[in-house]
């Protein structure tokens, strides 16, 4: 988060994947010839791809798409999971997709993460938990809710170039209230702070 928990904190994990090919060869020292597999056998199979591993973009839940209050507090938590991606890899693609550009909180998480990354820095650490939601309407549209919460975060690392600008934060909690708005593409955070 930016601001009140000492900024955004989610986890960045340094990725790095090597992929070695041992290629066998006959020499002409060999002693003994080589022979083909025999003709029973099975054709020979296409090269085996290592699988990637590292950060998976979250996929939203079944459980936000629906219209009540259940719904809108699992929308909150896939929010904070984008939130972990996002800074865990820099790809702020799919937190933007989650709000409008009107929500201040919001807007504040993609400028910092954007400003990291840009400078080629990394965040470590800072996976954050939800916990103690509940859900309340907000006017009598129907379509507005603010849900509360605790959010708990854990120690974080930004690691900007050089080590005179690096940002350490230490683990927290925090009570957040989130209002989201339900449209016809599903629900949108449109503000987020510290509850008072």
């Amino acid at each position: 988060m930016i601001g009140f928990v000492n900024r955004s904190r989610t986890v960045i994990t340094a990725m790095s994947l090597l992929s070695v090919l041992a290629l066998g060869a006959c020499s002409d020292d060999d002693p003994e010839p080589k022979f083909a597999p025999p003709p029973s056998s099975t054709a020979p199979s296409s090269p085996s791809t290592t699988a990637v591993s590292g950060p998976v973009e979250p996929t939203m839940p079944a459980a936000a798409r629906g219209d009540d209050a259940a719904a809108a507090e699992a929308f909150v938590k896939f929010y904070w999971e984008m939130a972990d991606y996002a800074q865990e890899t820099g790809d702020v693609a799919g937190l933007a997709a989650l709000s409008p550009k009107g929500c201040k909180a919001c807007q504040q998480v993609l400028d910092f993460l954007e400003s990291v990354y840009r400078r080629d820095g990394h965040i470590r650490g800072g996976e954050t938990k939800i916990s103690d939601a509940s859900t309340a309407p907000v006017g009598s549209e129907g379509n507005l809710l603010v849900v509360r919460y605790v959010l708990a975060n854990s120690h974080q690392v930004v690691d900007l170039p050089g080590t005179k600008r690096d940002e350490e934060y230490e683990a927290g909690t925090v009570r957040i209230e989130t209002i989201v708005r339900l449209t016809a593409n599903g629900w949108r955070i449109e503000y987020w702070d510290k509850q008072t």
